[in-house]
């Protein structure tokens, strides 16, 4: 662990802009909400969700000066995708969900069937997964706070912790653990690529096919297993899997300790843009 883990100049600014994000949310969910009665409630459920990333993205980019804090750059050679590591990322996504399927199935389905409710409401919870997400999640948890954690903690510790609080933002008991291991491959695309574009593709790819499954059978909940059944294809399915996240796994960390050594001589943030 290194020896800058709790330096106030970064937790500072990484707690206020998750309190902030907190707050944004609450509050303009209240606001809105009770417009619900002029217009479609899913509309202002997307405006309050929308909002509160506009607010928090906002906050962060005022804190740039007194604390130097880190904002994605907006130069096109900084968004460019890397195609190779999307399709890496993507199969790493299907893999996960397999290995997960046992975990996920032993929690709570309370408010899992809440959100399969609001992924039916038509239009604005689709568009809010499949268009907003990607884009605002990757810019606030990718491009800010994990781009931070990384300059401060080094890239292993930064990917890991902006995972876990990538997923902890989600609420939902499958969708914190889901999440938190898919931002480990979010995490790793972007630091790898130091392309938002990257992981705002794999995340759409995500999203898009969860709200897919949502038109076709109401809910996302355990379709891996349903799709590939309970004989022997499942446990193909889940041993190729889990050997594919392994291998994945060391190499990634081999990959990411080689550019350390490589970069060590730079600026610490050299291998992220």
């Amino acid at each position: 662990m290194p020896d800058t883990f709790f330096p106030r100049s970064l937790w500072f600014p990484i707690l206020s802009i998750l309190a902030v994000y907190v707050a944004a949310s609450m509050l303009l969910g209240l606001i809105l909400g009770n417009l619900g009665t002029l217009y479609d409630p899913t509309f202002w459920s997307f405006a309050a969700y929308a909002g509160s990333f506009f607010v928090t993205i906002g906050y962060a980019v005022a804190l740039r000066g007194g604390w130097g804090l880190e904002i994605p750059s907006f130069h096109p050679e900084k968004w460019k995708a890397n195609p190779r590591l999307i399709v890496a990322g993507v199969i790493l996504m299907l893999a996960t969900g397999i290995v997960l399927t046992p975990v996920l199935d032993r929690l709570p389905d309370t408010y899992i069937e809440r959100l399969d409710e609001y992924m039916q409401g038509g239009f604005w919870p689709m568009f809010t997964a499949v268009v907003a997400a990607p884009i605002l999640e990757e810019f606030l948890f990718r491009g800010i706070i994990q781009k931070n954690l990384v300059l401060r903690l080094g890239p292993l510790w930064g990917i890991l912790l902006g995972s876990l609080i990538f997923g902890g933002i989600h609420l939902v008991p499958q969708q914190v653990v889901y999440a938190s291991c898919l931002g480990l491959i979010l995490g790793s695309v972007y630091y790898l690529t130091g392309s938002l574009n990257s992981a705002i593709a794999v995340h759409f790819v995500n999203n898009g096919l969860t709200s897919l499954l949502y038109m076709f059978f109401g809910t996302s909940d355990s379709l891996e297993r349903r799709i590939l059944g309970e004989g022997p294809l499942w446990d193909w399915a889940y041993g190729i899997s889990l050997l594919l996240l392994l291998a994945a796994g060391w190499y990634t960390v081999a990959r990411i300790r080689r550019r350390e050594r490589q970069t060590s001589p730079r600026t610490p943030d050299s291998a992220e843009n």
